[in-house]
């Protein structure tokens, strides 16, 4: 199939107008708030959540109504279907050293994903953090079990952690997203409504909030990686893709660092799978430190190029690789759905037993 691309306008409603309704927050308190997002670029929520104007479960309550809005403004993109769609989702999360937000990112998710699925999954992958991440994470967990921990028992690289977290999925969709909390779970019906007639929906940064080194840096592999490949995309290495089930299971992961996008998206390309692509929205971030600039990380992008020339020469996917659509006809398809997620979840569990026999063993979920 041929490549497409699909450009629908952001819309979410304004975090403000949900605070001043819910929570009588004034509009002198919610312009000064704003007058530092405009400063600093963060998020109106955490700005509020730390000038004392709402505690966290506010925070969440204000997010969720924002998502149910979105949904409800959304629903005729999905038609005949509507929000939450039945189609179970893994939202999947690599995550290095972040301690510092990554309780915040999770409690997001917990209040926005119910408002646009009905039944999902939080994978949050663990690359050999050397700080508490794995251990709050746990703590969640154990009060929902939507959360899911997989844990490198050393530092990998992003590549490596992005191929455990999307082995380990068990939805019929599969999302990742860096678990850094640059980019809001309430983009996400952007990407499940091109879902609807693309193969692979892929975001692209609108206006992204990293420094100009990093901008550069990015730009410039983007555009060396499609004169290599012929690979045409706005944002190669945006960190908001959403995959069907079926095409997870054809894809090869052999990267372990920043070559990951290149190779995932290069497979598809070949493959000749549709690719549409969506705005979403960027933050800068609020704690932790960056590592994609990092000239370690860059030197092991450049060492893992062979691995995405491999796919040149690559043929297109055959029909067979397919599933066939099952349309949502109430009870039956929700009954589909729930027998299919049963079996991929299996299927999940025996592709990460398989995997082990080439990489380190899991046990305990640990990887």
């Amino acid at each position: 199939m041929a490549q497409a691309t699909e450009f629908i306008p952001l819309e979410v409603p304004r975090f403000g107008e949900f605070a001043r309704q819910l929570y009588n927050v004034s509009s002198q308190e919610i312009e000064r708030c704003l007058v530092d997002q405009r400063r600093t670029g963060r998020r109106l929520g955490a700005i509020m959540l730390n000038s004392g104007l709402i505690d966290q479960r506010q925070l969440a309550a204000v997010l969720q109504a924002q998502a149910r809005w979105s949904a409800r403004m959304r629903s005729r993109d999905v038609a005949p279907l509507s929000f939450p769609l039945l189609t179970p989702l893994s939202m999947c999360l690599p995550c290095y050293n972040e301690q510092d937000v990554i309780e915040d990112v999770l409690l997001s998710a917990l209040a926005v994903l119910p408002e646009f699925v009905e039944e999902f999954e939080i994978i949050v992958v663990d690359d050999g953090s050397a700080d508490g991440t794995a251990q709050i994470v746990d703590r969640l967990a154990e009060h929902d079990s939507r959360i899911r921990l997989v844990r490198h028992e050393k530092n990998r690289g992003y590549g490596a952690a992005v191929a455990t977290a999307l082995r380990a999925a068990s939805g019929e969709w599969i999302c990742f997203t860096d678990g850094d909390g640059q980019f809001s779970f309430l983009d996400l019906p952007q990407l499940l409504c091109n879902a609807q007639h693309a193969d692979v929906v892929i975001g692209y940064r609108r206006l992204r909030a990293d420094n100009s080194v990093r901008r550069f840096n990015s730009n410039s592999w983007k555009w060396f990686i499609r004169c290599l490949m012929g690979l045409r995309v706005r944002d190669l290495d945006c960190a908001f893709k959403l995959f069907p089930r079926w095409v997870v299971d054809g894809l090869q992961f052999r990267s372990e660092g920043a070559c990951i996008s290149a190779e995932i998206l290069t497979q598809c390309m070949r493959g000749g799978l549709s690719i549409a692509e969506a705005p979403v929205n960027h933050y800068p971030r609020a704690a932790g430190k960056a590592t994609g600039a990092n000239l370690g990380v860059i030197i092991k992008a450049f060492k893992e190029l062979p691995i995405v020339w491999q796919y040149r020469g690559m043929a297109p996917w055959g029909s067979e690789k397919r599933p066939t659509p099952v349309v949502d006809d109430g009870p039956k398809a929700e009954e589909a759905v729930s027998q299919s997620a049963a079996s991929r979840a299996a299927t999940a569990e025996h592709r990460v037993a398989v995997s082990a026999s080439a990489e380190p063993a899991i046990a305990n979920g640990r990887i």
